[in-house]
């Protein structure tokens, strides 16, 4: 028994020096990749700045969010600011809700305050439907699609007929931003009882040809939609759960990989 202590200490303190050096050399890798995307996001090149909010949005990390609200105080291009708005929905701070509410009260691009109606019901449900109520039914189609999609992120289906609106008779980018969220969030509602049309299964095809759009809401007539999203919105909550736990521990293993290829 003592001979065998006497080999496996100095293991364990072999081991537990080994990951005491990844999760330092992880932690420097976090840091040099937050030095980058701030960097970044100050880019002149938009492209740059965009893909910066993105993979902020990707990694989930709350540390860049004052980063990404000063870039959004200053951002001239309008798909930059919507990814800004998104990646601040991602990430779901509250603190971050009164500068998502300013844009989609004040950001002249409809695409945008789109963006931001959808990122204050990820940041604040209560909040955002307070503001979708006294909003009823706003003149802009683009604020009508963002109410529509904050509503159905949040599991409530009054906004699916909104979105199958507009997919069918709006502007071509209005049309295309309604047909991803019908992708995204009605879709599994009818796979659920084998009503998704197989036409749609092309999701890089969008807009939608009015005709299919049709289709998709003569499927949904008889059906008990809001029964469907509140059955289903468990099983989705867990899997959501899943993917963010997959996406950190791949983070986690790039990074650590990452500091041994320099070794």
């Amino acid at each position: 028994m003592r001979g065998r202590w006497q080999i496996s200490v100095p293991a364990t303190i072999l081991t537990a020096g080994v990951l005491c050096a990844g999760g330092l050399a992880l932690l420097g890798s976090q840091l040099r990749q937050r030095a980058e995307l701030r960097l970044a996001l100050r880019c002149d090149d938009p492209q740059t700045r965009k893909q910066a909010a993105w993979t902020i949005a990707d990694r989930a990390d709350r540390a860049l969010e004052t980063d990404l609200i000063d870039r959004l105080g200053v951002e001239p291009r309008a798909d930059v600011r919507e990814a800004l708005v998104y990646a601040l929905g991602v990430l779901g701070d509250r603190r971050s809700f009164g500068v998502v509410e300013a844009t989609l009260d004040s950001d002249p691009s409809g695409y945008v305050r789109a963006a931001a109606w959808l990122a204050a019901a990820r940041i604040d449900p209560a909040q955002f439907r307070i503001l979708a109520r006294a909003a009823g039914r706003p003149e802009d189609a683009w604020d009508r699609v963002g109410v529509a999609q904050g509503w159905l992120s949040l599991g409530d289906v009054r906004g699916v007929e909104e979105l199958l609106a507009v997919a069918g008779t709006g502007e071509a980018a209005q049309r295309h931003v309604a047909c991803r969220a019908l992708a995204k969030w009605l879709r599994p509602l009818l796979e659920a009882v084998g009503r998704w049309p197989l036409e749609a299964a092309q999701e890089q095809v969008r807009p939608w040809p009015p005709e299919l759009v049709a289709e998709i809401r003569r499927r949904c007539a008889g059906l008990d939609m809001q029964a469907l999203a509140d059955q289903t919105r468990r099983w989705a909550t867990e899997g959501a759960r899943v993917r963010r736990l997959v996406n950190k521990l791949n983070r986690a293993r790039d990074g650590l990989a990452a500091w041994l290829s320099r070794e």
